[in-house]
C-alpha cells in the first residue's frame, strides 16, 4: 500500500520510568540525598513518588531534576495507594514487606487489581514476610529480609524478579533467586542487576540463577542521571520508517540499558534506514518486509511491530507472547479485535501472532484503546497514515508518557 507521509521533527524525551522506577526504590535505602536528573513526569513515577513522600521522604523538585533526601525515620502505620502502575505496586509491595516493624496497608486501583501479583505476595510470605493479601487492602507488617533461597516464577511477569532483587540491601544470608520457567524479560532483569551494580550491589546471572552476596550495602552517591525513554521513541522511529520526512530523538547513546533501544535492530532487519549523528537518532523510509521475530524480552513493542507490519510488503510473524494478556489490557485479544477492525488479516496460533500486509483503506471507525497507553500510542501510527480514524481515551498516553500528544502534533 502506497503512503503519502512527510512527517518532520525532532524529539526531545523525558527519562525511563524503567530506569527511574529502579532508582526510585535504591533511594529508599540511601542514608544521604540523592539528586535525579532527566526524570519522568508520567503518572507511574508520580504514583510512586507520592508514596515515598508518605513513607516520609522529601522530595525537591527543580530544572528537570529531583532531590528526594531519606527521613530521620520511616513514617509508620501509612495507608499506600498505588494508581494502574503494576512496576509501583509490585517494587513497593517488596519494599514495604522487608521494612523492619514497619505496619501499612496498600490499595490499588480497579485496573490494577486485575493485573498479577498473588504469586509474588505468596512468595514474600514463604520467605518470611507477612502479608495479609486475603482482600484489599492489603496489610503487611514489615519484617527483615534475611532468607538464603528463593523459587520464583518466571514467565508471568520479570517485576516479579526485579522487586525482590532491588530489596536485597544488607542481607544476612546469599541470596539465590532460582528462576522457574521460560524467562520472559529477561532484559529486564539484566538492568535491574546493572542499575543495582552502579549503587554497589555486585551479582550474577547465569542461566536461571541469580546470585547476590550478603553483606553489600547501597552506596550513596551524590547524582545520577536518567537516559531517554526509548520506550517512547520507538513510536516515532517506526512513523520514520514509513514517512518521507525525516523524524528524530534527541539522544547520543549508541547502547542503553533499555530492551526497547534494540527496536531498532528490527527496524533495519526490516529495511528501515537508521542514522546516528553527534545528538540525534533517526530512521528513514526504505522498502519494508516483514521480519520472523522473537518478542518476549519486547513485549511493549509488540502493538507497534503489529502496526507496522500491516505497511511491509510481506507476512510478519511474532513469537513468545503470551505473557502480554497481563499487561493494561490483554494486548493479544485487543490488537485482533481492533486491527480486524480496519481490515487487517491478523491471526494468533501456537504463541505466534502472525499480521499480513493491509490490502486496502481502512473504513471509518474508532480504534479501542482499552485505556492501554501502548495501544493508543501504536494506533497513533495508524492514524498518521489514515487522519479520519478515531481513538478513544487517549489520555491514556499519560501513564507513561504525558507529551506524546503534543509532541506528535509538533511534527511538521
Amino acid at each position: 500500500m502506497e503512503i503519502k507521509l512527510n512527517l518532520n521533527g525532532e524529539i526531545i524525551l523525558e527519562g525511563s520510568k524503567s530506569i527511574l522506577n529502579r532508582v526510585l526504590i535504591i533511594s529508599t535505602f540511601l542514608r544521604s540525598q540523592l539528586i535525579i536528573q532527566n526524570i519522568s513526569n508520567c503518572l507511574d513515577i508520580k504514583t510512586i513518588l507520592i508514596n515515598l513522600k508518605r513513607m516520609g521522604f522529601k522530595l525537591e523538585f527543580f530544572n528537570n531534576s529531583l532531590l528526594i533526601q531519606p527521613p530521620n525515620e520511616i513514617s509508620n502505620k501509612q495507608l499506600f495507594f498505588i494508581k494502574d502502575s503494576g512496576a509501583a505496586f509490585r517494587f513497593l509491595l517488596t519494599r514495604l514487606a522487608f521494612l523492619d516493624g514497619i505496619k501499612s496497608r496498600i490499595n490499588v486501583s480497579r485496573q490494577l487489581k486485575e493485573r498479577p501479583i498473588l504469586p509474588l505476595a505468596a512468595i514474600l510470605n514463604r520467605n518470611g514476610a507477612e502479608i495479609d493479601f486475603s482482600e484489599y487492602p492489603y496489610k503487611i507488617i514489615g519484617k527483615k529480609f534475611i532468607e538464603g533461597d528463593i523459587e520464583i516464577p518466571a514467565d508471568i511477569s520479570s517485576q516479579f524478579i526485579s522487586s525482590i532483587l532491588l530489596t536485597s540491601n544488607n542481607l544476612q544470608k546469599d541470596l539465590k533467586l532460582v528462576l522457574k520457567g521460560k524467562i520472559v524479560s529477561r532484559p529486564y532483569i539484566e538492568m535491574t542487576l546493572k542499575i543495582m551494580k552502579e549503587f554497589g550491589i555486585n551479582s550474577e546471572f547465569i542461566d536461571n540463577v541469580i546470585l547476590i552476596p550478603s553483606k553489600q550495602c547501597y552506596r550513596n552517591i551524590e547524582r545520577c542521571s536518567i537516559e531517554p525513554d526509548f520506550s517512547s521513541a520507538c513510536y516515532f522511529w517506526v512513523l520514520g520508517a514509513i514517512n518521507s520526512g525525516e523524524i528524530w530523538i534527541k539522544s547520543n547513546l549508541r547502547k542503553s540499558l533499555q530492551p526497547d533501544y534494540k527496536f531498532l535492530e528490527i527496524l533495519k532487519k526490516m529495511g528501515a534506514e537508521i542514522h546516528f549523528n553527534k545528538e540525534r537518532i533517526g530512521v528513514t523510509k526504505k522498502k519494508l518486509n516483514g521480519v520472523e521475530v522473537d518478542m518476549k524480552n519486547m513485549p511493549d513493542q509488540v502493538p507497534t511491530l503489529a502496526v507496522l507490519a500491516l505497511f511491509a510488503e510481506t507476512k510478519t510473524t511474532i513469537e513468545n507472547i503470551s505473557h502480554l494478556k497481563y499487561k493494561e489490557s490483554n494486548r493479544i485479544r485487543s490488537l485482533l479485535i481492533e486491527l480486524n477492525k480496519i481490515g487487517a488479516n491478523i491471526k494468533y496460533t501456537n504463541n505466534i501472532l502472525t499480521i499480513y500486509p493491509l490490502k486496502k483503506v481502512p473504513p471509518h471507525i474508532t480504534l479501542n484503546s482499552y485505556s492501554d497507553h501502548r495501544l493508543v500510542m501504536s494506533f497513533y501510527i495508524l492514524k498518521s497514515v489514515f487522519p479520519y480514524l478515531k481513538i478513544n481515551n487517549k489520555n491514556a498516553v499519560k501513564k507513561s508518557y504525558p507529551n506524546f500528544l503534543k509532541d506528535y502534533k509538533r511534527l511538521r
